[in-house]
């Protein structure tokens, strides 16, 4: 155990002792419970009030709409998938695939919170276009450094599934997409006119570091992206939001 983990343990310890809960929180003003134990790093992160996912969060408040169907791609703990359908109200369709096979109850529990449950569609399932029909995911340290590919120690097979396939389950229908998914963003961005051009808002985590050509390679996904009709509406970080320009 390094003495950064030993640290953070000590202050949950303290935090239970005093009669707080390390499982139950409300980063974005939405309920969420991740179990004790489960991701020390997410969980001390909470615990001490500090920002979760803010770029992306600020962006579905203030651009996602009421009623927009929306594929989420890279659940993790529900974090955002909470915050997504609260946004959206319950009745719309929401798509939410995740990877990690041991996430899937806790994302479950957290984004199907006051929802028609037949509206909430949780896949266990990663987004690659390698023509493979199962890749290897590797398990990181926490569950924001998970990755397709043979990267460490646990690895998991899971399908690999292409976003034309995902938006069929919302047959015809316009969404929004979310997409948080270590990376593997540029082939999909490259790979996937047909299915975006149902798309209204991308709220995009790009990772120029996971690229081949780095910042360049975040460059072009956005040139892309512009390409084929959306523009920039904000950029923070690494995060950006971008609109279809429709013809007046």
């Amino acid at each position: 155990m390094s003495f950064k983990q030993f640290k953070r343990r000590q202050y949950l310890k303290l935090r239970r002792k005093l009669g707080h809960s390390n499982e139950d929180f409300a980063p974005h003003g939405v309920p969420i419970h991740i179990p004790e134990g489960r991701d020390l790093a997410i969980t001390y992160l909470l615990a001490k009030g500090r920002p979760y996912e803010a770029e992306e969060a600020g962006m579905v408040r203030d651009f996602l709409r009421p009623g927009t169907n929306v594929i989420e791609l890279g659940g993790c703990f529900g974090v955002v998938s909470a915050l997504i359908r609260r946004t959206i109200g319950p009745d719309a369709h929401h798509i939410i695939v995740e990877a990690n096979p041991a996430l899937i109850p806790i994302l479950s529990r957290n984004a199907m919170q006051n929802s028609d449950p037949s509206r909430t569609e949780i896949i266990n399932a990663a987004v690659d276009y390698s023509g493979v029909q199962s890749v290897s995911f590797s398990i990181g340290q926490n569950s924001h450094m998970s990755r397709v590919g043979e990267g460490s120690k646990r690895t998991v097979t899971v399908p690999a599934l292409r976003l034309a396939e995902i938006a069929e389950r919302i047959a015809g229908e316009p969404y929004a997409l979310v997409c948080d998914i270590e990376g593997a963003e540029l082939a999909l961005v490259e790979s996937e006119a047909g299915a975006l051009s149902r798309v209204d808002l991308i709220i995009l985590e790009t990772h120029p570091k996971s690229y081949p050509k780095n910042r360049a390679d975040s460059d072009r996904i956005l040139t892309l992206l512009e390409s084929v009709g959306f523009r920039s509406v904000r950029v923070e970080r690494d995060v950006v939001c971008l609109r279809r320009e429709r013809a007046l």
